[in-house]
């Protein structure tokens, strides 16, 4: 016990549950959990108590679309081909010769005992019916002793004739007695005596035999392939379709639809449900490892993390739901394509790829589909992400679900033309299915994004647009309360985002970013030298460390406005990032040179951080300190050898002072960066041509265009 107690203590120290590992694989579990049970559900055993003769007490409908096999009547057709198939007789030659040498053999006993004069004819027929193996009456042998040589030899010939005849028609098995009384009742007219024609009938039923002898084993050959060539008899039952009616009394072919659906003594295959967990654990080890190996960015973020876990829960079951549907495809109106939307806006498009493959293969299981199923929906999602690729407004959205209907239904009209015969009316039962799914798509991701971004803390490009909006209540406080601050803000994002592009960042995230980087000198603006007008600077009556403090706290004021109008977690990171660990330097060299101050700590001027974390941040922070050092330094305005020279020292002193260090900038980044802020700012502080004061009236006589003055 003292070990097991000596590991529980250990594990209560590291509180192992509150690492950010074991919380992601945990909710890794219960994602997967989730997904295997919704996928198996369908198939755990369900029995539906009704029994022949018995009446329904519900309605019996199909809950998925099957094509099953009547055992019964394809049996039964079997047994009938193979019924028509005829015998298999093969002639046997060897059976003449013996009935040709036993009439011979006879009619020869019979002249040889003819022969023998000595004997009276009573003597004779006994001999006679003592050797002869064919029996006939004592009055047919006297006969036959007695006749002349010439009919007797005659009557040879035509019993050898009649017999021949019999066999070359063929005779069987189960037709002989049939032909012996046929020789004997129809009396072979041979144009004789009645005598002679009725011992030549007995003669020859007595020595004929069957001479086609029934090979079985060819027989049962035949009757098979007979059999293996009938097709077996299909009946389709749709998804939907009421199998029995309430109070109706079922019957056994009700009875066979309910077995084929599995709904009448269900069994647990547990084959069957293993292999449905295997599938599921592919494809949600597939997305996993893509994640892992590819997007290890996505692992950092929980919000996204949680989301990707949830978006294929939500899909499953809303294809569940739409089992209960009385449509042939349900799977077709499952939004697949919102949850492949929602990651290419708040994530990206690779992993919305591989999300909606994997995600469009489970719901075709859910709903109990085929190739079409899964055709249809990753068609479907795959427009969706494309048609979103570059989103700038609300109704881009609606538009995406428009292009996915199309494609919808177009995939649906494929696959169908393809079988046979061609139904139009299933055509324009199925089709709209397609439109429906896109329809259902736009409202589905239109409805769910702001609950998203606000549940999860994901921002999406549509919200980033809408903070880019001038007529924001912050910006529009920003421009009427500290208007220098705005048009700083103004510049800062148009140099930010101009690098953005060059170093691979966002630039929409970078330009909203700016627009509310000192969205806290709304505050206090007026101490700020931008919203500053006249030679008045309040700076002048306070002290250095107070100066600093007040500088400072347009961070904090800026988190603080932020959080009251529910700004992005992205957006308000940036606030308090873009200065960094940075010296306010025009207060400490104050505080350093005056007298009045003694023992200045260099950290006491400086900003609380942390340094930039993210490549927005800290392109904000350089085009910050950029925008505001040009725009002072008049004499690098239209110096672009100085312009540029500046330019660069102040990203290197960024640099040096390791306030890029925990960003993901590189030297080559900061190049481009440069070159960037260069390109901007020329454009800027271009040089312009003096006009003379009375340009009014020279406007007004010449003419010239307003657009014609800035130049």
């Amino acid at each position: 016990m003292g070990f097991f107690s000596d590991l529980l203590d250990r594990l209560d120290e590291v509180d192992f549950y509150k690492e950010k590992t074991f919380q992601r694989v945990s909710w890794g579990l219960f994602v997967l959990i989730a997904l295997i049970t919704i996928v198996i559900f369908n198939f755990l055993p369900e029995r539906v108590g009704v029994d022949v003769g018995q009446v329904s007490k519900r309605d019996i409908i199909a809950p998925r679309t099957i094509e099953y096999i009547d055992q019964e009547e394809t049996e039964q057709r079997k047994e009938e081909a193979a019924e028509a198939i005829a015998k298999v007789y093969e002639e046997d030659a060897t059976v003449w010769d013996e009935v040709e040498a036993e009439i011979r053999g006879f009619f020869e006993l019979i002249r040889e005992t003819r022969e023998l004069e000595d004997k009276e004819l009573e003597s004779q027929l006994e001999i006679v019916i003592k050797e002869a193996d064919i029996e006939l009456s004592s009055k047919e042998l006297e006969y036959l002793l007695q006749v002349d040589q010439g009919i007797l030899e005659q009557l040879q010939s035509d019993t050898l004739i009649l017999v021949k005849n019999y066999l070359n028609q063929g005779i069987k098995d189960d037709s002989l007695v049939e032909i012996k009384e046929q020789i004997k009742e129809e009396k072979v007219d041979l144009e004789q005596e009645a005598e002679y024609n009725d011992v030549a009938a007995q003669i020859s039923s007595q020595v004929i035999r069957p001479n086609l002898i029934f090979n079985q084993e060819e027989t049962e050959q035949r009757r098979e392939l007979a059999r293996q060539q009938v097709e077996p008899v299909k009946h389709v039952v749709y998804k939907g379709e009421v199998i029995v009616r309430h109070g109706k009394v079922v019957t056994e072919e009700d009875v066979k639809v309910l077995e084929a659906l599995g709904l009448r003594d269900r069994k647990l295959n547990y084959f069957s449900l293993l292999g449905y967990i295997l599938i599921v654990l592919i494809f949600f080890s597939s997305v996993a490892f893509y994640i892992y190996q590819y997007q290890a960015k996505v692992l950092k973020d929980e919000g996204i993390m949680a989301l990707l876990g949830l978006l294929p829960i939500i899909i499953l079951l809303l294809a569940k739901i739409a089992n209960y549907l009385p449509i042939e495809y349900p799977s077709f109106i499952v939004p697949v394509a919102a949850a492949s939307i929602i990651i290419t806006i708040l994530i990206n498009t690779r992993l919305a790829v591989i999300f909606t493959i994997g995600l469009s293969f489970l719901v075709a299981i859910v709903s109990g589909g085929g190739i079409i199923d899964v055709a249809v929906a990753i068609v479907s999602g795959l427009t969706g992400i494309y048609s979103v690729s570059k989103v700038s407004q609300r109704s881009d959205l609606v538009r995406a679900g428009f292009i996915v209907s199309a494609t919808s239904a177009f995939t649906i009209l494929a696959f169908l033309l393809i079988e046979t015969p061609l139904e139009v009316i299933r055509l324009l039962k199925i089709v709209p299915l397609g439109i429906l799914n896109g329809v259902l798509v736009a409202i589905v991701t239109n409805g769910l994004l702001p609950y998203i971004e606000n549940i999860f803390g994901v921002t999406s490009p549509v919200k980033l647009l809408e903070l880019s909006n001038p007529n924001h209540q912050l910006l529009k406080r920003l421009l009427v309360e500290a208007p220098g601050t705005y048009h700083h803000s103004i510049i800062v994002g148009n140099l930010a985002e101009s690098a953005a592009d060059q170093v691979n960042a966002d630039p929409l995230l970078t330009r909203v970013g700016a627009y509310y980087h000192d969205i806290g000198k709304i505050k206090r603006s007026y101490f700020f030298t931008e919203n500053q007008i006249g030679k008045k600077n309040p700076h002048d009556k306070l002290s250095p460390n107070l100066s600093t403090l007040i500088i400072t706290s347009h961070i904090k004021d800026g988190i603080e406005l932020a959080q009251e109008h529910k700004l992005p977690e992205v957006v308000i990171d940036i606030i308090t990032q873009h200065h960094g660990t940075s010296l306010v330097s025009f207060f400490y060299q104050e505080a350093v040179y005056d007298e009045k101050y003694k023992n200045v700590d260099k950290d006491d001027f400086r900003y609380d951080g942390p340094k930039p974390q993210t490549k927005e941040a800290a392109l904000i922070m350089l085009a910050d300190v950029v925008e505001a050092a040009v725009r002072s330094n008049v004499s690098a305005h239209n110096n672009p050898g100085k312009l540029e020279g500046l330019v660069r020292d102040l990203i290197k002193n960024k640099l040096n002072n390791e306030q890029l260090d925990e960003c993901d900038l590189t030297l080559k980044d900061l190049d481009k960066i440069a070159n960037s802020f260069v390109n901007i700012l020329q454009g800027i502080f271009h040089s312009r041509v003096e006009y003379p004061d009375d340009i009014a009236q020279h406007l007004k006589e010449e003419e010239i265009p307003d657009g014609d003055i800035d130049q």
